[in-house]
């Protein structure tokens, strides 16, 4: 479902802005034909030729933007005819560019696959969250193990990001700085019987984020170091997350965390649990 719903976010605006622009020029020049029409504005022409083949672009309509907008200031900067046309054409391009980006905002509140630990790990003992933003939407499931292993499925929409290309990186970086990362800790550790409070542990990056050979499935994991302040800082665990990106916007991360020294020896990645997630 979240595939369908994502080509159609594609498709959405990419049809309406074609017919909305070509109609207009169809008005002004009924003898034009497709291609002059094309021709007359390489700003409009870059947008849908970049929405076309958006599935190809890496960060998909971010880095598209980022691509516009520089073109947009050199051209600017360095050609008055160009500023000329922008003063001329500046309402139509505003509209299209709001336009775009409005629609695939609005694609961040598909709800997302769900997670499908169950048939590893059995059922979870929590369910979404109420504090999880609306945006962009997610599920995730948490499981506490026999052995005190805390297990985290999250799925969540990457809005206007069609491909898996980079798209783990990217939302990782968004996570550190917004702090989603420490929330998703924060909420599956407080399931812990011997909970300290939230103000008692932080985490400490061990490396922000390799790459790693999952069955056959190169993935980016990040790896952190469990503080507890205890009468000073104290390594007291540690937490992996595997991202998993997916074609057409949906990002599946499984977040492992385990208490002890070095809980990972022998187990780098997190590989066993993330090899029976993904044949899962």
């Amino acid at each position: 479902m979240s595939l369908l719903f994502s080509l159609l976010t594609w498709l959405a605006p990419l049809a309406l802005i074609l017919i909305w622009q070509w109609s207009q020029w169809q008005e002004k020049h009924p003898e034009a034909t497709f291609q002059d029409w094309l021709m007359a504005d390489p700003y409009i022409a870059g947008l849908i030729v970049g929405l076309t083949f958006l599935w190809l672009i890496p960060l998909g309509i971010w880095l598209m933007f980022v691509i516009f907008i520089g073109y947009s200031i050199y051209a600017l900067a360095s050609n008055p005819q160009q500023r000329r046309e922008w003063k001329q054409r500046s309402s139509t391009r505003a509209l299209a560019i709001i336009f775009i980006l409005s629609i695939n905002l609005m694609a961040g509140f598909i709800p997302p696959s769900l997670p499908q630990g169950e048939a590893v790990w059995g059922a979870p003992i929590s369910e979404g969250s109420d504090e999880a933003p609306p945006w962009p939407a997610s599920e995730q499931y948490i499981w506490v193990l026999s052995d005190g292993t805390i297990i985290v499925e999250t799925h969540m929409q990457t809005p206007g990001v069609l491909n898996p290309w980079f798209s783990s990186w990217g939302v990782n970086e968004l996570s550190q700085v917004s702090g989603a990362k420490e929330d998703r800790f924060m909420e599956a550790v407080s399931l812990m019987d011997d909970w300290a409070g939230p103000n008692s542990f932080s985490l400490s990056p061990i490396h922000g984020g390799v790459t790693h050979d999952y069955q056959e499935q190169t993935l980016l994991f990040t790896h952190d170091d469990i503080m507890l302040d205890l009468f000073g800082m104290h390594s007291s665990g540690e937490m992996i997350t595997i991202w998993s990106p997916q074609w057409g916007g949906d990002l599946h991360l499984l977040t492992v965390i385990k208490m002890g020294s070095d809980p990972f020896i022998g187990n780098p990645g997190a590989q066993s649990y993330a090899v029976a997630w993904l044949n899962a």
